[in-house]
This record gives structure tokens, C-alpha cells and sequence, in this order.
């Protein structure tokens, strides 16, 4: 295994014409410590990004201890990797099969939704079960973000009070999920859909005791250089 300081003096080096994996874990636990230290909050590692053991090893190591999973594979690899880990299977279209075995097998009590039949399948699925945190996912704006998930997953506006409603009644613990889509440039992005969060709560007059913000944190690409963050007063 070849051993350089940087990306720049690995191609410099070897001039590969073909991909090259390179692994970096002391660069992967200095990121996961440095956002899980300023986040007020627990940080979820969307496992679909790299679903290295290894580095879900790392993760774990730096303090990474929930788990965004998006499919029965995903599940079981973390569940094998890391069984003190909490999961959350945050796909909002799940096979019933999937379902029930993350529940029953794996511990799974976290799932994401954004329709009634979804809501209905987890009950069945789960056989109504009791201590069930469901998360309604919303669809937000995607305006501040380089890659836009507005079209792809989250609640039709129409449906948001009668399914949180429903969630309330099926849940121990009743979430709100939501995500503005990749690279979002501006904190603007997040506090609008905050607000579609707030009022979605007051129009169905329930208690939520979840707020998933999602991902979509900006990192540095050329010619895209986030806002630079304020410390988080504690």
C-alpha cells in the first residue's frame, strides 16, 4: 500500500489512469469529531455515503452513535458493525418484509414517512407496535441548495396535518424530518424550513418531540465556498 501526505503528492506520484481509493481515517474521525463537537444535537451518519465498516468504525470512535439507514442491507451492515448503534431508517418508501425485519430483528424503532399508506405499512409491519418514533418528512424548498431534493421525497402540502395526526396517534415519539437539498449555500435555507416546520405543527395541533433537520451542510468545492459558521453558544 502506497503512503503519501495529500491527494496532490499521491497523483503527482503515481500519475494513475484509473480511479484510485484513498484512504484517509485520521482526516474521517478529525470531521466526525469536529461536527459532533459544535452540532446541539445528535449527528446522523447517512451510511449510503460510504458504507465502508471501517469507517462506521471511525465514526463510532469519534462519536458518531446514530445511523441513517435507507435500505434492509444498510441496516444489517450497521446492525453486524456497530450493534450498540442506534439506526434510523429514513428511506419514506420501505418494503413491508424490511420493515419487520429491522423492527423485530435488528431493533430498529425509528422510521421515516411521508404518506398514510406509509404510516399504515409500519403499523402492519410493526403489529402495532408501541414505541415506534415515526418522522413525517416535509417537503421543503431547495432554493439555497446546488442539487434540489424538492421533487424527490416529502409530504404533499395538503397531506401534512391529516398525516401527522395520524403519526401522533401511532407513535411513542412523533418526529418532523425534512432536507434541503445538497450543498445549501445560506442558513436561510434551514430557517425557512424551520418555519414550514413550526407552521405544520400549529396547523395540526399536535406535540413533536423530533426535529430532523436532514443534511445538506455545505462543504468547500472550487467555486463553492460556504459562509463561514458562528460558535454555538452552549
Amino acid at each position: 500500500m502506497y503512503k503519501h501526505h495529500s491527494a496532490l503528492g499521491l497523483a503527482t506520484a503515481l500519475r494513475p489512469v484509473q480511479p484510485v481509493t484513498l484512504l484517509r481515517p485520521h482526516a474521517a474521525k478529525r470531521a466526525a469529531r469536529f461536527f459532533t463537537e459544535r452540532f446541539p444535537g445528535k449527528s446522523l451518519y447517512a451510511v449510503k455515503a460510504n458504507p465502508s465498516p471501517d469507517l462506521l468504525q471511525i465514526l463510532w470512535s469519534a462519536g458518531v452513535t446514530h445511523y441513517d439507514v435507507a435500505s434492509l442491507g444498510e441496516v444489517r451492515l450497521v446492525a453486524g458493525t456497530l450493534p450498540d448503534a442506534t439506526l434510523c431508517f429514513m428511506h419514506p418508501v420501505k418494503a413491508e418484509e424490511a420493515i419487520a425485519e429491522a423492527y423485530f430483528t435488528h431493533g430498529v424503532r425509528t422510521f421515516s414517512l411521508d404518506t398514510i399508506e406509509e404510516l399504515d405499512k409500519i403499523v402492519r409491519a410493526t403489529k402495532g407496535a408501541e414505541d415506534l418514533n415515526l418522522l413525517v418528512r416535509l417537503r421543503v424548498s431547495s432554493d439555497h441548495s446546488k442539487l434540489s431534493l424538492a421533487a424527490k421525497f416529502g409530504a404533499e402540502p395538503g397531506e401534512v396535518k391529516a398525516l401527522l395526526q395520524a403519526a401522533r396517534q401511532a407513535s411513542d415519539a412523533l418526529g418532523i424530518c425534512f432536507h434541503v437539498g445538497s450543498q445549501a449555500m445560506s442558513p436561510a435555507a434551514y430557517s425557512e424550513a424551520m418555519a414550514r416546520v413550526r407552521d405544520a405543527i400549529v396547523s395540526a395541533a399536535v406535540t413533536v418531540d423530533i426535529v430532523d433537520v436532514g443534511g445538506g451542510f455545505p462543504s468547500s468545492y472550487p467555486g463553492m465556498e460556504p459562509p463561514r459558521s458562528k460558535p454555538i453558544s452552549r
